[in-house]
């Protein structure tokens, strides 16, 4: 029988830019998720700082990985060759990451297909393209995912990107979320990087025509994460903007159950 209950738990919440804390001591490892144990979205190079610093054996029941794109803090190799030291794993991802994996005797690789419904490990895993560094003479295709859980609930994980592209856009509305985990890499402020990240400006108008398509469950929440270090305030005074039009400011180790 599937679980009663999800756990989607935040191994990092921090982009690119994160190596060393922040002048108050608040630090963010790069941006990764574990959903219900097992399905690990992004395979970055501070996956194993998590188990380390935070939580022992986090990591022991993964079998299945998803990577939104092979950009360093969202997939790194040798992180991922560690993970398949000891068990088999299933792993979806576009044509550069395969490239720099080759083969494996451990790594199935699974070419992301975008708006084909497929089986991952007892979920049912969507791809949508990501308005995010897409290069079109090649095989780099930046995805946000679209997870229905064995009981049914629906994650939508869309790190890293800015405006959804049109096409992505409708996949979506045939969709209700219970979590919606949104890129927030800009903070209140204009900066070149809106062109392929969210500000939280462009957070405010997205968050309301979520709402107003009544794309959430009754219950659903959305998650801001992969925070810029350079970009942003503390993460208690992000936390304060994001609140006032109902989103979560993610950090590590957060864990959000549904």
């Amino acid at each position: 029988m599937p679980p009663a209950n999800n756990e989607l738990r935040f191994l990092g919440t921090g982009a690119a830019d994160w190596n060393t804390p922040n002048k108050d001591g608040f630090f963010r490892r790069n941006a990764a998720a574990l959903l219900n144990g097992t399905l690990l979205l992004d395979c970055g190079p501070r996956i194993w700082d998590y188990e380390a610093e935070v939580q022992p054996g986090a990591l022991d029941g993964v079998t299945d990985v998803l990577l939104t794109h092979d950009h360093e803090d969202h997939f790194d190799l040798s992180a991922l060759l560690k993970l398949a030291e000891t068990r088999k794993l299933r792993l979806m991802c576009d044509g550069f990451a395969r490239a720099k994996i080759g083969r494996h005797p451990h790594i199935e690789t699974i070419p992301v297909l975008p708006y084909v419904p497929l089986r991952m490990g007892g979920f049912t895993v969507t791809s949508v393209p990501a308005n995010h560094d897409v290069v079109m003479q090649d095989a780099r295709s930046p995805v946000h995912y679209i997870l229905r859980t064995p009981n049914g609930k629906t994650v939508f994980y869309g790190l890293d990107g800015a405006w959804f592209l049109r096409p992505s856009w409708k996949e979506m509305l045939r969709h209700k979320f219970d979590v919606m985990v949104l890129d927030c890499t800009v903070g209140d402020r204009d900066d070149w990087r809106i062109f392929e990240h969210n500000s939280i400006p462009m957070l405010r108008m997205m968050t309301r025509e979520i709402i107003s398509q009544k794309m959430l469950a009754p219950d659903g929440c959305i998650v801001a994460s992969h925070f810029a270090r350079a970009l942003h305030g503390s993460h208690a005074e992000t936390a304060a903007v994001l609140e006032r039009f109902h989103v979560r400011a993610a950090f590590d180790g957060m864990r959000i159950v549904f």
